[in-house]
C-alpha cells in the first residue's frame, strides 16, 4: 500500500530539491531558505497522494475516508480529482487549482495551475461519457483546456490557455483557441521516448 501512495514523490524531489553549494554564509542561507520553500512545495505532493488514498479506500470500501480525502483536496489545494479518473505514475501538480475529471492520464506527466480535464457538454462537440485520453510524458500549460473523448499522445506539450477539443499526435506542440498543432518532434528511437521521464514547461 505504501509504495501504492507514495509512487508520485519521486518526480517532486527530482524537481525540487537543491543540491547546497560551497561558498560564503550568504549563499549558505539562501540554500537554506530555498530548501524551506522547498518543502512548502513538495506540499503540492499532498493532494495527489489524497487522490491516492481514496482510489484505495474506494477500491477496500473503507467509508467516509474517501469523502474526506476529495473535500479536502479541494478545500486546501483547490484540486479536484473524480472518481472516473485514472492517473498513471508520477503526477506533477505544478501549484494546484486543477480540475480532473474522467479522464486518463499516463506516466509522468506535468499539470500547471487552472487547469481543466473532463468532458464536454458543448451542442456542437456534443456529449460524451468519456474524457480525454492522455499519454506518457505530457505537459499541460497554465489555463488549458481538454475536453472531449479525444487522444493526447506521448510527449506532447499543451500550450497555456490552449483550448484542446481535437486528437495530438505523440511530440507535437498545441496552442490556441482552438488548439492547433504548431510542431512535431517525436523521439526517432524507443530508448529516447523511455528516457524522457520528466515533465516540462509549457
Amino acid at each position: 500500500m505504501f509504495e501504492e501512495l507514495t509512487q508520485d514523490y519521486p518526480i517532486y524531489a527530482r524537481l525540487t530539491f537543491l543540491p547546497e553549494p560551497r561558498g560564503n554564509w550568504r549563499q549558505r542561507w539562501t540554500t537554506r531558505l530555498d530548501r524551506l520553500r522547498v518543502v512548502l512545495l513538495v506540499m503540492n505532493w499532498l493532494p495527489v497522494l489524497l487522490y491516492r488514498l481514496k482510489v484505495w479506500c474506494r477500491r477496500h470500501y473503507v467509508p467516509v475516508l474517501p469523502y474526506a480525502c476529495d473535500l479536502l483536496a479541494r478545500a486546501v489545494w483547490n484540486v479536484y480529482i473524480g472518481d472516473h479518473a485514472e492517473i498513471g505514475p508520477g503526477l506533477y501538480l505544478a501549484h494546484g487549482n486543477v480540475v480532473i475529471d474522467a479522464v486518463t492520464i499516463g506516466r509522468n506527466c506535468q499539470i500547471n495551475p487552472w487547469v481543466s480535464i473532463g468532458l464536454s457538454n458543448s451542442a456542437r462537440l456534443g456529449f460524451s461519457f468519456r474524457g480525454p485520453t492522455i499519454g506518457d510524458n505530457v505537459s499541460i500549460g497554465t489555463g488549458a483546456k481538454v475536453l472531449g473523448p479525444i487522444t493526447v499522445g506521448n510527449n506532447v506539450k499543451i500550450g497555456a490557455n490552449a483550448v484542446v477539443i481535437a486528437d495530438v499526435p505523440d511530440g507535437a506542440t498545441a496552442v490556441g483557441v482552438p488548439a492547433r498543432v504548431v510542431s512535431r518532434s517525436a523521439p526517432s528511437t524507443a530508448s529516447d521516448l523511455a528516457g524522457s521521464d520528466e515533465p516540462r514547461d509549457a
